[in-house]
Order: C-alpha cells, then sequence, then structure tokens
C-alpha cells in the first residue's frame, strides 16, 4: 500500500546541476548573436507610446514627442526625406520588433543623401533599427548626456557612423552596445571612423561588430577614437574584423590631456587587409589595455608592431595581450608591458579568417599563463576568469566555464512503496542552461563528491523545472 511521509534523509542529498551553454567555443556567439545577459531584449517600454509607419511622421513625432515619449517604429523599409532630430529628454526611438534588420532607415546615400539622427537632449534611447546611406554621420550625440545606442545596424555612412561633438560639458555615461557598424567596402573619403567622441566621459562601447571601417586610400583613422579631453572610456569585447586601424583613446594631432583613464579588454581585432596598429593611446594617461587578442596578417609598408603607446605624456599598462606583432613605446611613451605574447600562431584560434579569435587546446603558450587583474574579470564572452588554474592571456579564456548548480530545488511531494521512493523536484532552470543532470547520494552532495554521487538523469533539457525521480 502507498503512503505518503515525511521526507527521509536519503531525499536531502538530491542535487541538480545545469550545464550552460559554451559561450566560448562557436562563432555562434560573436556579438552579432549574443543575447542573454550580454544583449538582452529591451524592456517593453513604459510611458507614453506612439507607433509610427510613415518616414515624415517618424521626422514629426522625434522632433516634437514630449520627454520621455518612446517612439515605436513598424517594420518595414523608410526612404528618409530628411534627418531625424530629437530635442525633448527621454525620447525613445525603437524599432518595433525588436529585429534591427526589420527597421531600415534609408537616407539616401553617402554622397548626396541626407543626415542620419542628430540627439540634443539627454537620456535617448536609439535601438532595434538599421540606419544606412546617410551622407554626414548616422547618429549625432551633440554633448548631450546618458544617449544609448542598442542593437543598431550602422552601415554605409559618408562621415563618421557614430559622433559625439564637444558641445557644452560634454557627452557623460553613453552607452553604444551590441550593434554592427560597417562599411560594404570603404568610407567613400577619408573622413571617418567608427565613432569619433570628443569630450565624452565614461562611455562604453561593448559587445559590438565593426567591419571594414577604412578609407579608400587607407587613411590612418581609428575604428574606436575617444580624444578631446575624453575620459574614463571602457572599451569591451568589441569584434573588429578588416578595419585600418583598431581603438584609440587621445589623438597625435592633439596635445598633452587628449584621453585620461579607461581601460581596453577582452576585444578581438583580426585583419588581413592592408592595417595600421590594432590598439594606439596617444596623448593618454593612466590607461589599462589588458587582455585583448589582435591578429594582424597584411601590416602597411614599415609596419612592424600592432600596438602602442605614443607621445611623452602618454603613460599606462600593456597586460595579458595576445597578437602576432610587437608592442612598443613611441616618441619616449611609458606604457609598461606585463605577461604579453607577441608571437601568436593563426593555428591557436577556433578560425581566424573570420574574426573567431577563440583559443583552441595546442595554445599552451596562451592557456593559463596570466595573472588575476582587478579589472578584467571575465572575458569576451562574459565567462568569468579564470577557467583553469590561472587566467589566460588574450581575450578568450579557453574552456568551458563549471556548471551551475540549481540553488532553490525543492520537494514538493514524496511517495514510498516496498523501499522505493519517488519524489516530485521542482526548482527554477538558469539562464542558458543547455542540460540539466540529476544525482543522490547516501551523505550531503557538493562539489567534491559530485562525480561519485549515483546519477539518476543527465538528459533533461536545460529549461526543465519539474522532474518526478525515483530512487532505489
Amino acid at each position: 500500500m502507498c503512503r505518503t511521509t515525511t521526507l527521509p534523509p536519503l531525499l536531502v542529498s538530491l542535487a541538480l546541476l545545469v550545464a550552460l551553454a559554451p559561450t566560448g567555443r562557436t562563432m555562434s556567439q560573436l556579438p552579432s548573436a549574443r543575447s542573454g545577459a550580454l544583449c538582452p531584449p529591451l524592456l517593453p517600454p513604459s510611458g507614453t507610446v506612439v507607433t509610427v509607419d510613415m518616414e515624415v511622421d517618424l521626422r514629426d513625432r522625434a522632433y516634437h514627442a514630449a520627454a520621455g515619449t518612446t517612439i515605436i517604429v513598424s517594420a518595414g523599409t523608410y526612404n528618409m526625406e530628411d534627418y531625424v532630430h530629437v530635442v525633448n529628454d527621454g525620447v525613445a526611438i525603437r524599432g518595433a520588433t525588436g529585429n534591427r534588420g526589420d527597421v531600415i532607415l534609408d537616407f539616401g546615400g553617402m554622397e548626396g543623401g541626407h543626415f542620419g539622427i542628430l540627439v540634443a537632449a539627454d537620456d535617448v534611447l536609439i535601438a532595434d533599427l538599421t540606419i544606412r546611406n546617410a551622407q554626414d554621420h548616422g547618429v549625432s550625440i551633440q554633448g548631450n548626456d546618458r544617449p544609448t545606442l542598442y542593437n543598431l545596424h550602422i552601415q554605409d555612412i559618408g562621415d563618421q557612423l557614430v559622433k559625439v561633438n564637444p558641445l557644452g560639458d560634454g557627452s557623460e555615461e553613453g552607452l553604444l552596445a551590441c550593434s554592427r557598424l560597417e562599411y560594404t567596402t570603404s568610407a567613400p573619403d577619408d573622413y571617418t571612423n567608427g565613432i569619433s567622441a570628443h569630450n565624452a566621459h565614461r562611455w562604453v562601447v561593448r559587445d559590438n561588430e565593426w567591419y571594414r571601417i577604412r578609407t579608400p586610400g587607407n587613411a590612418p583613422v581609428p575604428t574606436i577614437l575617444f580624444w578631446s579631453g575624453s575620459s574614463d572610456t571602457i572599451v569591451e569585447r568589441n569584434l573588429l574584423v578588416d578595419c585600418y586601424q583598431g581603438i584609440a583613446f587621445g589623438n597625435y594631432s592633439h596635445g598633452p590631456g587628449d584621453h585620461s583613464g579607461g581601460i581596453v579588454r577582452n576585444n578581438f581585432i583580426y585583419s588581413s587587409l592592408e592595417h595600421d596598429v590594432a590598439i594606439e593611446m596617444t596623448h593618454a594617461q593612466d590607461w589599462l589595455v589588458a587582455h585583448n587578442t589582435a591578429i594582424l596578417l597584411n601590416p602597411s609598408a614599415g609596419l612592424w608592431w600592432g600596438m602602442e603607446a605614443r607621445c611623452s605624456d602618454s603613460q599606462g599598462t600593456f597586460a595579458y595581450n595576445l597578437t602576432n606583432m610587437a608592442i612598443i613605446n613611441r616618441e619616449g611613451a611609458s606604457g609598461t608591458p606585463t605577461g604579453n605574447l607577441t608571437n601568436a600562431q593563426t593555428s591557436w584560434f577556433e578560425n581566424a579568417a573570420v574574426g573567431d579569435l577563440h583559443l583552441v587546446a595546442t595554445a599552451t603558450a596562451a592557456i593559463d599563463h596570466a595573472a588575476a587583474l582587478d579589472d578584467v574579470t571575465d572575458d569576451f564572452d562574459g565567462d568569468a576568469r579564470p577557467i583553469g588554474s590561472a587566467p589566460d592571456v588574450g581575450a578568450d579564456e579557453y574552456g568551458m566555464p563549471p556548471p551551475a548548480a540549481v540553488t532553490d530545488l525543492r520537494v514538493t511531494h514524496v511517495v514510498t512503496d516496498s523501499g522505493t521512493l519517488t519524489a516530485t523536484l521542482r526548482w527554477t532552470a538558469p539562464a542558458e542552461a543547455v542540460t540539466t543532470t540529476l544525482r543522490y547520494s547516501g551523505s550531503l552532495i557538493s562539489q567534491v563528491n559530485w562525480a561519485t554521487a549515483s546519477l539518476i538523469t543527465n538528459t533533461l533539457p536545460g529549461n526543465t523545472e519539474i522532474y518526478v525521480a525515483t530512487v532505489p
């Protein structure tokens, strides 16, 4: 006869372990496909929400919207007849579906077209859409604070794809994230950058893809440039492919104090086209360039280095970067080197030819050869460092992160019959879980004895949150 009973000691030792998605292993995890903690969908809008489906209405609403209004742009291609001008604080312009490819704002051409989106207000959000073929800038911030540019595709822009102008007391706490910025071939002339930010402070540029940011004549234009008194910039987890020049704090044409503070970390930089340096610190002080991976295969004539500090007022640290070219100081700069590797081979990476610079098992010179840095606690994929005995040199931590343990395992019903115990178990599935494993033991299960505990199942899908377990 079956009977309901109190929970015996054996059941207390049931435990779950969840294998998370191996974020460091495939190109599907590069920024274009990132999701979850790094690039989650935006929350639904609150407050006043209006929907537009005509380009003239978009421009009208953007200019006249009251502070705090969200403008939802219906799916479609909009042939813009002028620029979009935002003048009131807290306005958001968002694509309707969350898919940036579903809403396309086409401004008519890199030459002969219109300006893109002009932001002249604080706390503005531009998200979930494509901006292409603008004559001047794709998005221009007029010295305003806390702009958010998120999940955008900005393509083929006449000048800078994103511009932050040095108006007022500068732009503070901006975010450019989870976006793709590119030229189909190159800019139409020498006046371009992926982002050029003047007098910008505490900006974060993260989890973006940058392709072919370059000029027809290979002028040295940085893809990511913060200068003109900018400070405390964070540039992390970006992918740069076939861009002529990479990331720069400060500019050689300016003088001392062009940039202060800031961190460049966990970026992948690859070029098979002709290129200049991957990272440059010029007239810049108190910076950290750490755990970046740069594979540069076609240097401009006379170039034998891939990262540099330049000018006597430049000082900072190059730490645990992985590259195939030298890291140097020029013109009296003081970039302190720590644990960098400058002899990387393309065979050390999953697929360098497409920018996939995740390490493979044979990259033993890089794996577990760094020391922990307080300012670099994760890697290109957001995986916690270290995965092995010590952090890896470069932007990627080789291997899969440790599985996550379920922390709220609950027993909601238990029945015994002839010595067999059947229990209904419930728990909350961790985000991005792939599989769930259930084990039991006569003693308390911990990480130490997990592997020796008896297996009940290891085939549950990661999103499972209920299971009826039978323990003999």
